[in-house]
């Protein structure tokens, strides 16, 4: 642990100093002294802090987890989906990505022989671009990072990326397995454990397989049985899990919101009613009972503006429940950074046996070690009463399908904001409800629990849900190849229902 926490504040001071174009290298001028032991956490931790903190912040409300709290500020736009490029939402992830994570894998590549070492640094290379592709579709690939030699690189389309990334993976991986060998690399991940190494580069492959699959691409059908049926994976969660609380080393969601006095976030209400409805445990996990009501209150999305209207001009008369920066048990300031959920993993190998193979036992089997995993990933007991109820038993499921992706939403609310958000694209579950955010507040019983809700105002030109994030203003400054702007509504590559 006293290694992780040294390395992680020289790691700290490094990205502190100043904004970087995506094609210079944050560890010139002394790159040849800087060896891939110290490098490979500054791309974990780069990684890390896109994932688990700015995505993870605005992937939440886009998958309706979180909504602006009514006596805050700072998310209105967001909550609303008035954003535009100006406002610079993924500026700050594009710079972690590409100025930072993926400038490093580079530098480790060049450095290494190993091939776990190399297979590492692939895992997260691939992972960084599929982060970038699931928000804006395209993305500098094929000319990026080539510093003064290409300064200005083309923006590649997503398909584009994602089979590029997935031959790089899986070559790493055919390599590393033709002559394995020990990880050198400090590694905050797996701690050198070269087993977890493949299974997270198998899972990775899987979820980019089914949207390639659901892209139309029919041949990915195939190498999603081959990986489910191998049943090579990672155990346990993905997860970064260094934190205390120390300044400076607080959980990244943690201390970029609740640490600094802001408490933006409130329940959405699609979230609520969902848990609610099947007697999920686990929403204390997420949220904190409203002190005025003393159940779980949601705010219906978009609508803080207009809660004064709807409450009788006191927002109070309800007061919301806030998003449970501190957790259940007070644990909140040490809460791992999840990067791949076991749970979400499950999901996805219930989703293959169900769909392509016709296999309901290997398909519940894999639903219910799904919920359980995710149980115990939160510390919540109640499983076997659960996986029980009326709403969530496999046998008594009309649409086993549609059971599977509610519950994979449920499970990943406050784990994995980000994927939640691109398996609604995929999946297009939870639906979008028919009925207007305000005729929901008058009349609950017009609703079905889970469904999304349009947001009450609306700032999507063709209204419905964020399909997509906009370019980066950095790059829209810095690079004239950067791709006209796109709405809100624009799906990315792989979103074609």
């Amino acid at each position: 642990m006293k290694k992780y926490l040294l390395t992680l504040s020289a790691v700290a001071i490094a990205l502190t100093s100043c904004d970087l174009d995506i094609n210079d290298n944050p560890n010139t001028p002394d790159n040849g002294a800087i060896t891939a032991d110290l490098v490979f956490p500054s791309i974990q931790n780069a990684i890390m802090a896109t994932s688990c903190d700015i995505m993870f912040n605005y992937a939440g409300f886009f998958a309706q987890y979180f909504d602006q709290m009514p006596e805050a500020n700072q998310f209105n736009q967001i909550a609303d989906y008035s954003i535009t490029e100006s406002d610079q939402i993924i500026d700050r992830a594009y710079l972690q990505l590409y100025a930072r994570a993926l400038e490093d894998v580079d530098v480790v590549l060049e450095k290494v022989t190993n091939k776990a070492d190399i297979l590492a640094a692939t895992a997260m290379r691939t992972f960084a671009f599929q982060l970038m592709v699931d928000n804006t579709s395209d993305a500098p690939y094929t000319e990026a990072l080539k510093g003064s030699a290409v300064p200005q690189p083309k923006w590649d389309d997503g398909k584009t990326v994602y089979l590029g990334v997935i031959s790089e993976l899986t070559k790493a991986l055919d390599e590393f397995k033709a002559a394995p060998d020990v990880m050198t690399m400090t590694d905050m991940m797996f701690d050198k454990n070269t087993n977890q190494w493949v299974g997270y580069a198998n899972a990775l492959l899987l979820r980019m397989y089914f949207r390639m699959y659901d892209a139309g691409m029919t041949e990915y059908k195939d190498k999603i049985m081959d990986l489910v049926n191998a049943n090579d994976f990672f155990s346990g969660d993905v997860t970064i899990d260094i934190f205390g609380d120390q300044t400076g080393n607080r959980s990244p969601f943690y201390a970029s919101y609740y640490a600094l006095g802001t408490a933006n976030h409130c329940a959405s209400y699609p979230i609520i009613s969902y848990m609610q409805s099947t007697g999920d445990p686990r929403i204390e996990y997420c949220f904190n009972k409203s002190s005025k009501t003393g159940d779980y209150v949601g705010q219906i999305p978009g609508s803080k503006a207009l809660s004064k209207t709807w409450n009788g001009g006191d927002w109070k008369n309800v007061n919301v429940s806030a998003v449970n920066y501190k957790l259940f048990d007070g644990s909140g300031v040490e809460r791992p950074a999840y990067l791949y959920t076991q749970a979400n993993l499950q999901f996805l190998i219930a989703e293959a046996y169900l769909r392509f193979d016709n296999n309901d036992a290997a398909a519940k089997d894999a639903y219910e070690a799904a919920i359980a995993a995710d149980f115990a990933a939160k510390g919540i007991a109640g499983y076997d009463t659960f996986i029980a109820g009326a709403n969530v038993a496999w046998a008594s499921a009309t649409d086993k399908l549609k059971l599977i992706y509610m519950q994979k939403w449920a499970a990943l609310c406050y784990m994995d904001n980000m994927e939640s958000w691109s398996e609604i694209r995929r999946t297009d579950v939870p639906a979008l409800s028919a009925q207007a955010g305000n005729a929901i507040f008058a009349d609950a019983t017009i609703y079905t629990p889970g469904e999304l809700i349009e947001p009450y105002e609306n700032g999507i030109e063709a209204g419905g849900l964020m399909k997509r994030m906009f370019y980066p203003k950095r790059a829209r400054d810095l690079n004239k190849n950067t791709p006209a702007p796109k709405k809100g509504s624009d799906p990315v590559w792989w979103d074609i229902h």
